[in-house]
């Protein structure tokens, strides 16, 4: 379902995203004019790998997987979009044609769609704003190659730690409790281990008194002693 205006809170949103904040208002009045709000239900598809790249997204609520199909039939999470952030925009930037995954909602989501095309040809009418576009793909691709060290070095227990610290504040340091917003075996997608794998990891994360799994919520006994294992790799 599309909604012509976005609501103002909406509009703020989308405002404080790092690829827009560069922009003058007249800059980012052309962007709302080529915006939608498109509402998911969970587990609809946004757009399927290898389709025309038409649209370039920004997350409001919900959550969005993106996810490549093997030939096997087989599916590996890529990265899960959360609120607040942007994705496809590397795509049109480095021209490819085709989206390289699929997008599918996780749960209730809404996110605005902005025409590829036109958000384009803005940005070849300022050179300043093509210099603030690239900071932000830098901040992703320094960010992309962390994860990959993080899945090709360390164990399921340091992956684990680290995807749960990631959603934590700085500020906090002492117990934290967390409510995964994703299924489980999503997650073990997303840090490229076995559904089983990741169910153990949390075992032993337990069993050394470092946190407290009940169902979906968990609780972090001890967020600076946690950060302290993950600085040295002693997880």
């Amino acid at each position: 379902m599309i909604h012509k205006d976005l609501q103002p809170k909406v509009v703020n949103a989308l405002r404080e995203n790092v690829m827009f904040s560069g922009m003058n208002d007249e800059q980012f009045d052309r962007i709302l004019k080529i915006a939608d709000l498109v509402k998911q239900n969970p587990e609809q598809m946004l757009f399927q790998q290898d389709t025309p790249l038409s649209h370039i997204f920004f997350v409001y609520d919900g959550a969005i997987k993106l996810v490549r199909s093997t030939i096997k039939g087989d599916e590996k999470i890529i990265e899960v979009v959360f609120p607040g952030r942007t994705f496809a925009e590397g795509v049109l930037f480095s021209g490819a044609p085709k989206y390289p995954v699929t997008a599918v909602a996780m749960r209730q989501s809404m996110v605005v769609s902005i025409q590829a095309t036109s958000f384009l040809n803005l940005l070849k009418e300022s050179a300043d704003l093509c210099i603030n576009m690239l900071g932000h793909l830098s901040v992703r691709l320094h960010w992309m190659v962390k994860e990959l060290d993080k899945q090709t070095l360390h164990n399921a227990s340091f992956r684990v730690i680290d995807y749960f610290l990631s959603q934590v504040n700085e500020a906090v340091t002492d117990e934290f409790n967390l409510t995964l917003s994703v299924p489980k075996r999503d997650i073990a997608s997303r840090l490229s281990i076995k559904p089983e794998t990741f169910s153990r990891a949390l075992k032993s994360l337990e069993n050394k008194q470092l946190i407290k799994v009940k169902e979906k919520h968990i609780k972090l006994k001890n967020v600076s002693e946690l950060r302290a294992l993950l600085e040295t790799e002693a997880l």
